[in-house]
C-alpha cells in the first residue's frame, strides 16, 4: 500500500487546514458533478467505450465525488480507494481510460487548488493495481527471455575480470600494500555474487564447478601473498608459475559463465546495435506479453511489415558502410513516429516489423503513411533518396500471431510488386487497399 504517499500528503496538507478549506466545498459538489458530466460526454476517448461501460464509469466517478473526494485520507481510506481501483481493473478498463477520466475530473476541479491536490493523490492510488499488473508483466517478460539471468551472469564475469586485472597489476608492479589487501575468498565480490545468485542461476553441476575454480583462484592468490610476505629469494619464478595458473583457472571459470549465458539465449543483446530496434530473438516473448494484455483489455494491435526498396543496390553501388548508415538514419525516422508503448524489431537485413498496441487499422495506416512519406523526403547520406514499402495487418490470430505476420509480409510483397514506395493494408470486407504515392 502507498503509505509513503499518504505520509507526504499529510505533511503537505494538515488535517485542520483541510477541514477548514473544505467547509464551503460541500455546496459545490453538484456543480463539480455537472461539469464532470459535460466534459465526460464530449471526450473522444470515452466515446469509443460501449454504452454499458460509459454508464458504469460515469456512475463510478459520481459516487467517488459524492463519497470520497472530500474525505481526508488515512490508512483505511487508501485501502478503500485501492480496492475501488482494483474493481475498475478487474472490470476490464484500461489504464488509458482511467487516465482520461482523471484528466476530465481534474478539469472539473481546476478552480480549486486543494481539490486538485486530492484528485492527484487519489488518482495515484486508483492507478496502483494497473501499475502492479504492468510490473508483473515486465518481470514475466524478463524471466521468460532469460534477460535477468544473462545480465546477472555477465555482471559476475565482469566482477571476476576486473578483480583479476586489479590483482595482476598489483603483483606485476610489486605493490606490497595492494597485494596485502587482496581479499580472501569469503570477502571477495564474486563470492558474494555466488552466495546471492549462483544457486538460482546456475544448475547444480555448473555452480559447483564455478565455485571450485573460484576457490582455486583464491588459493593461488594466497600463495602469491605468502611469497611476497616471506620475501622468498626465488619469488620471481614462483610468482610467474602461479600467475600462469591463475590465467588458466580464470579462463575455465569464464568459459563456464559464458557457456551458461549462450546456452540460455541465442543472442545476449536484446537490441540490434545498428538500428537500436529489438532483435528478432525476443519477438515471441513480446508477442506473448502483448496478446495476454489484448485478451484482458480487449484492445486492438496492428503489425507493420516494412522493407527498404532496392536496398541491395545501395550496398552494391556504395558498399556496406553506406548501407549501414542508411539503416541508422531510417531507424531514426521510424523512432520519431512511434510511441513509447510501440515496438520496433529488425526482422531481417532491411526488413522491419513494428507492433502498434492500442491502434486500429486506420490509426496504423496514418503511422505507416507518415513514416513512408518522411523516408521518401529524407536526405540520406551519399544515396540521398531512399523509399520504403509497407504491409499493414491487424493482429487477429491471437493463438498464432505468425499467421498475421505472414499476411503482413504478403501485403508487403504486393506493395513491392506493384511499384514500391507504398503501403498495402486491409480494407473493408477484407479487400486489399493500396495507398497512393505522395
Amino acid at each position: 500500500m502507498p503509505y509513503k504517499l499518504l505520509e507526504n500528503f499529510k505533511k503537505h496538507i494538515r488535517k485542520t487546514y483541510w477541514e477548514e478549506s473544505t467547509k464551503q466545498i460541500g455546496k459545490e459538489i453538484y456543480q463539480i458533478i455537472s461539469e464532470f458530466e459535460t466534459f465526460y460526454e464530449k471526450s473522444i476517448s470515452i466515446s469509443i467505450l460501449s454504452v454499458e461501460d460509459k454508464i458504469y464509469l460515469k456512475r463510478f466517478v459520481k459516487n467517488y465525488i459524492k463519497r470520497y473526494m472530500l474525505r481526508y485520507p488515512d490508512e483505511t481510506y487508501i485501502k478503500t480507494v485501492y480496492t475501488a481501483g482494483k474493481r475498475l481493473f478487474l472490470k476490464g478498463f484500461t489504464d488509458e481510460v482511467v487516465i482520461e477520466v482523471y484528466k476530465i475530473l481534474f478539469k472539473s476541479v481546476d478552480h480549486n487548488e486543494i481539490l486538485r491536490e486530492k484528485v492527484n493523490f487519489d488518482f495515484l492510488i486508483f492507478l496502483r493495481p494497473f501499475v502492479n499488473y504492468s510490473l508483473e508483466e515486465e518481470k514475466k517478460l524478463i524471466k521468460d527471455s532469460n534477460v535477468e539471468m544473462i545480465f546477472s551472469i555477465q555482471e559476475a564475469a565482469k566482477i571476476h575480470i576486473e578483480n583479476k586485472n586489479k590483482f595482476l597489476k598489483a603483483i606485476m608492479d610489486q605493490e606490497e600494500e595492494s597485494i596485502k589487501n587482496i581479499p580472501p575468498y569469503d570477502k571477495c565480490e564474486f563470492s558474494r555474487w555466488l552466495e546471492l545468485n549462483g544457486k538460482n542461476l546456475l544448475e547444480e553441476n555448473s555452480y559447483e564447478d564455478v565455485e571450485y575454480f573460484h576457490k582455486l583462484f583464491h588459493n593461488k592468490l594466497e600463495k602469491i601473498k605468502k611469497i611476497f610476505k616471506e620475501k622468498n629469494p626465488h619469488y620471481s619464478l614462483s610468482v610467474y608459475i602461479l600467475l600462469k595458473d591463475l590465467e588458466n583457472i580464470s579462463l575455465k571459470l569464464l568459459y563456464l559463465l559464458n557457456k551458461k549465458s549462450l546456452d540460455s539465449i541465442s543472442s545476449i543483446a536484446l537490441k540490434d546495435s545498428l538500428t537500436g530496434f529489438f532483435n528478432r530473438h525476443i519477438l515471441d516473448t513480446v508477442l506473448a506479453k502483448e496478446i495476454s494484455r489484448m485478451k484482458r483489455y480487449k484492445y486492438k494491435t496492428v503489425l507493420l511489415m516494412m522493407d527498404l526498396d532496392n536496398f541491395k543496390k545501395v550496398n552494391d553501388n556504395h558498399g556496406h558502410l553506406i548501407g549501414d548508415e542508411v539503416l541508422m538514419h531510417f531507424s531514426r525516422v521510424v523512432k520519431t513516429n512511434l510511441r513509447e508503448s510501440d515496438y520496433a524489431f529488425r526482422y531481417g537485413g532491411e526488413e522491419f516489423l513494428i507492433l502498434l498496441p492500442h491502434t486500429d487499422l486506420e490509426g496504423a495506416k496514418i503511422v505507416a503513411e507518415r513514416i513512408r512519406k518522411q523516408v521518401e523526403n529524407y536526405n540520406f547520406p551519399v544515396v540521398k533518396r531512399v523509399t520504403v514499402s509497407c504491409g499493414v495487418k491487424e493482429l487477429t490470430n491471437l493463438d498464432n500471431p505468425y499467421l498475421d505476420i505472414e499476411e503482413a509480409d504478403r501485403y508487403l510483397y504486393i506493395a513491392k510488386r506493384t511499384g514500391k514506395n507504398k503501403c498495402v493494408y486491409e480494407g473493408v470486407n477484407d479487400n486489399i487497399r493500396i495507398s497512393s504515392k505522395s
